[in-house]
């Protein structure tokens, strides 16, 4: 097994490739805030808003997208094209880091535009810098380098020698990516030659890096750690933290690397993987401090695989489960296929609405030709009459002559057009196919992101899901995790069903991750608080008519193992407790909040917590509204609440998996020949 593995992506976040700041300097920031709130000119505000938001965007995102933005409003009101560009061009590099990488290329686009009619060249080549940047990710390396060649002419033209720079160092992580070791070596040797004549310590530091990762490709590992020690020092020296930490994570996983393919003896082989471990650590505690997840998730692979050989199995499974979660959070191939699979769907109902039309023209084509093959016939016999009937047949027969070749001619057209419509349909077939397959493999993404049922039976004893989508994919999603003697339980409704529905359902999971497993809120509100407050942000929702309103219904339970208490809190989703009470059972119904995760009309609240003290026996259950409003029956009315209510009290005391089966079989009976309307999940649990 490999390791250690180098991919374009590790190597441009070592690059710097946008301009970098390692963490905010306190006292620079609060110089800042007082030149802001000092400042009459709006010129000068818009730069100190970018200056702000610079000091915040890779530690607090948030912050920087607040300071972002206001600087595009002012310079909107100004008309300044160039604050324009430099605060879009800002925000989407905010975006990119967050890995919605669709929404970055439109503001870095956006941002070129502005440059473009400016004619501000320096700002035109950083554009094309980061788009080449974007395309990589979104795997064109053929586009990537076009973009990367545009912004090096004009650098060039410019006399920019650091520009240069940063391109030759681009060039040699994409051909290195590409297996072009020589060619990525050459570009490297460039790119340091011109680091040294601007005594540029970071961009010394940054080329020895690649030529570290490149001898590793080649499997030249003592030479690989030659280059990132070189690397580490000049880090260490100008005291950049992040590109401390990549070095130090690229040693660490040569010297894993190594202890597998170069020691000869024990002794050997031991002191490599003792320096893994050492390297290892210094770096996994500055990722901490620089909440670098992305380098935080390969330490922690090197970590495992390090004390794995060490014969250590509880320290190695220590990092093995950090470098599970923070996998939760990176980036993954399948965002990408999301993007494209709804492209494909623009594509095709573009192509149909073509094809349309088409048939439309053909059809009043077919009737012009016969009103007009009319009109002539009656207008001859009109004019001529009988007495020149020995014209009139000579000039039918001409004319006929002439219709019966333009009708070939038309009838020819008529076929090609009923080949190419065919073909489209041909195509459209398969597209569809292709949909369909996307979206099926989309399904297996969203299932597992979700946990299984199985995990469920080993967090809580006695559970059910009953989960039935409507579509492949769905907008509802269920969700549970313990931290400490918490156990988190949740059942959400997205907006929509279908592919839009499930957009929203990996957001939710993965927020939901977020808040409570990594940053450990076990208060159900305040889970409810932060998600809102994250949902919103990432749909850029502040209220105006054109915004999306779309959001997500959640009920959410936090179960204290120690005290037997539950904290629930709700967004239009309650709960339903069954429990005993002198002999009989009592549904005990608490409210939900009458506000979804995402915008709505009005003030945002803080949700409700309700503390509910539970009882040996007692029955939760949490859902949305799919089960209550299918339609069915014979007035194909709605289930209704009401109904699902007795349901439940009709079966509550039955095992958990017989309850599931019944609340199966009652939908199917008053469903009857009816269709699915919506997403369908009940949870159930008993204590």
């Amino acid at each position: 097994m490999k390791y250690f593995r180098s991919s374009l992506l590790s190597v441009l976040i070592a690059l710097l490739l946008h301009s970098m700041s390692y963490a905010q300097d306190r006292a620079f920031v609060d110089s800042l805030l007082t030149e802001l709130s000092a400042a009459e000119d709006d010129t000068l505000k818009v730069e100190i808003l970018l200056a702000l938001g610079e000091q915040y965007k890779y530690n607090l995102p948030d912050s920087a997208m607040i300071y972002f933005q206001e600087a595009l409003q002012v310079s909107e009101q100004l008309g300044s094209l160039s604050l324009q560009a430099n605060s879009k061009r800002s925000i989407g590099v905010v975006i990119e880091n967050q890995g919605m990488y669709d929404q970055a290329l439109e503001e870095y686009f956006a941002a070129l535009a502005f440059f473009e009619e400016d004619e501000n060249k320096p700002g035109m080549a950083s554009c094309y810098n980061d788009i080449a940047i974007i395309h990589y990710f979104q795997g064109s390396s053929e586009l990537c380098m076009e973009y990367l060649t545009l912004s090096f002419e004009i650098k060039k033209d410019l006399g920019d020698t650091e520009g240069m720079a940063n391109y030759y160092i681009n060039m040699s992580a994409l051909n290195n990516s590409l297996g072009r070791y020589e060619e990525a070596l050459e570009f490297i040797d460039q790119s340091i030659d011109l680091y040294k004549e601007l005594d540029d310590k970071n961009g010394i530091a940054t080329g020895y890096g690649n030529i570290g990762t490149i001898n590793y490709e080649l499997g030249n590992f003592q030479l690989a750690v030659e280059n990132h020690m070189k690397s580490l020092e000049m880090h260490e020296e100008i005291n950049n933290k992040d590109g401390m930490a990549h070095s130090m994570s690229n040693i660490a996983g040569a010297y894993r690397q190594m202890a597998d393919s170069v020691a000869r003896t024990e002794t050997q082989r031991l002191e490599y993987l003792n320096q893994a471990v050492s390297y290892g650590l210094r770096c996994y505690a500055l990722t901490e401090e620089l909440d670098a997840v992305y380098v935080q998730n390969y330490v922690a692979n090197t970590l495992h695989g390090a004390y794995r050989a060490l014969g250590d199995p509880w320290k190695a499974l220590e990092y093995a489960q950090i470098f599970i979660n923070t996998s939760d959070s990176l980036f993954n191939e399948e965002k990408t296929r999301a993007i494209e699979e709804m492209d494909t769907k623009y594509e095709t109902e573009k192509k149909q609405q073509q094809i349309e039309l088409q048939e439309s023209q053909i059809i009043a084509r077919d009737a012009t030709i016969k009103q007009q093959k009319t009109f002539r016939n009656a207008l001859a016999a009109g004019l001529l009459g009988v007495v020149l009937i020995i014209i009139v047949v000579i000039y039918a027969n001409v004319q006929k002559r002439k219709d019966n070749r333009k009708i070939k001619e038309q009838n020819a057209q008529i076929l090609e057009a009923n080949e190419e419509l065919i073909v489209l349909n041909e195509a459209i077939s398969k597209q569809n196919s292709e949909i369909v397959d996307s979206i099926s493999y989309a399904q297996r993404i969203q299932s597992a992101m979700m946990p299984p049922e199985g995990y469920f039976n080993e967090l809580l004893d006695e559970s059910f899901i009953l989960y039935k989508p409507k579509d492949i994919v769905s907008g509802d999603f269920f969700w549970i995790k313990q931290v400490n003697q918490y156990i988190v339980v949740a059942a959400a409704d997205c907006t929509g069903h279908g592919v839009p529905g499930a957009f929203m359902s990996l957001l939710g999971i993965s927020y939901l991750n977020e808040i409570v497993q990594r940053r450990e809120i076990t208060q159900a509100n305040q889970v409810l608080d932060e998600l809102r407050r994250q949902i919103k942000h990432s749909l850029r929702q502040h209220g105006q008519p054109d915004e999306s309103k779309d959001g997500i219904d959640m009920a959410i339970c936090a179960i204290d193992l120690k005290t037997r208490t539950m904290l629930y809190a709700g967004a239009f989703n309650p709960v339903y407790l069954i429990r005993e009470e002198k002999g009989k059972p009592v549904l005990i119904e608490y409210k939900a909040d009458r506000m979804p995760l995402g915008y709505h009309q009005g003030k945002d609240r803080a949700f409700t917590n309700n503390e509910i003290k539970l009882e040996i026996g007692d029955t939760f259950y949490i859902f949305s509204d799919g089960y209550v409003d299918q339609k069915g029956g014979p007035d194909l009315k709605k289930f209704m609440s009401k109904r699902f209510k007795n349901l439940l009290l009709d079966i509550h005391e039955e095992p958990m998996f017989d309850q599931k089966t019944k609340l199966e079989k009652t939908l199917t009976d008053w469903m009857g020949n009816q269709m699915q309307i919506d997403d369908i999940l009940v949870v159930g649990v008993r204590v």
